[in-house]
């Protein structure tokens, strides 16, 4: 599907049909027909899905053609539980802006919503890329948020001495959450390398006319990378607390398979004596000491329950359970 903007609106079209005027268009899992036709119109060479799953620098941020090539990778849920990821292009050819992308993120759809109260946004093909992936990192900046409030709850979960959910339970929704922010910090780091590469194109290859306008798209691009930078380092902090807490867990389940190994240890224990006395007054002997005599059974009890008191009290005082 191709979508076109230009001042603010945006309209669904076939490839090639499109104006001087578009400022951005937005190619969303196209058909190799689509990308022909537009290839035609723009007179560069788009790269297919096989060129933007390549994990090489080279491979997506490179100029060919007086055009720029910038794939980003973007985190999203996608109606999911878990976050997906997948790569996005963005291509500055012409004055214009170009994405191409076969994962729907809802930073587009926040920003189409956008361009509709604030046209300005779209006013040319590098202003708009600013926008989008300024718009991209501060959706990232809401995941790791979300993912940072969810490993809080967890916390209170994991430190707690009623606990309402299992330590399996807590483990496995520390792993989904160690993926999510996996997935936001591969994100990151595509969209650090992107504003970096941005932050050094040339007038002729962004479009602009001024040099002061390029100087306001380098400094914006440099305050991006500081914003990335800043929540890769939250991130990192996020990521390292998910160990903590997996690691806490952990032990936690150890302490409660030791507790109960040592609560099996020394009910054995306890019983120990008490199963040496059956089994002696168990044996099939004539003659044995207070066998016959008035009550010896009351007597044999009072011995075992003094037994179990002394163990009980010599395994407080030395503070086994």
């Amino acid at each position: 599907m191709l979508t076109l903007h230009s001042q603010g609106f945006h309209v669904a079209a076939e490839a090639g049909d499109f104006d001087p005027h578009t400022t951005w268009i937005d190619l969303f899992n196209p058909s190799r027909d689509e990308e022909l036709k537009l290839e035609a119109q723009l007179g560069v060479l788009l790269p297919t899905r096989e060129d933007m799953d390549e994990i090489e620098t080279s491979s997506r941020l490179y100029i060919e053609d007086g055009a720029a090539f910038m794939t980003a990778q973007v985190a999203f849920f996608g109606g999911m539980a878990q976050l997906q990821s997948g790569p996005v292009t963005f291509v500055l050819t012409g004055g214009r802006l170009v994405t191409i992308r076969y994962i729907d993120p809802a930073s587009f759809k926040i920003f189409g919503e956008q361009l509709e109260k604030q046209p300005l946004h779209c006013t040319d093909g590098p202003t708009t890329f600013l926008n989008l992936v300024d718009l991209i990192i501060d959706r990232t900046a809401d995941l790791i948020e979300k993912t940072s409030h969810s490993i809080d709850d967890l916390s209170k979960e994991v430190f707690t001495t009623r606990r309402r959910t299992k330590l399996e339970t807590v483990l496995i929704r520390l792993g989904a959450a160690q993926n999510d922010i996996a997935k936001v910090r591969d994100s990151l780091v595509s969209l650090a390398r992107l504003t970096v590469f941005a932050a050094g194109l040339e007038r002729q290859i962004v479009g602009f006319r001024k040099t002061t306008e390029l100087k306001e798209f380098h400094d914006r691009l440099r305050t991006m990378s500081q914003d990335v930078a800043s929540l890769n380092d939250h991130s990192s902090h996020v990521s390292g607390h998910i160990a903590f807490l997996l690691d806490a867990a952990l032990g936690l389940i150890n302490v409660e398979q030791n507790n109960i190994v040592k609560v099996i240890s020394i009910v054995s224990a306890i019983f120990l004596p008490l199963t040496l006395i059956a089994s002696i007054y168990g044996m099939n002997f004539d003659h044995m000491p207070f066998l016959h005599q008035p009550y010896a059974f009351e007597a044999v009890c009072a011995l075992m329950i003094a037994i179990i008191i002394a163990m009980l009290a010599y395994f407080k005082a030395r503070r086994w359970f």
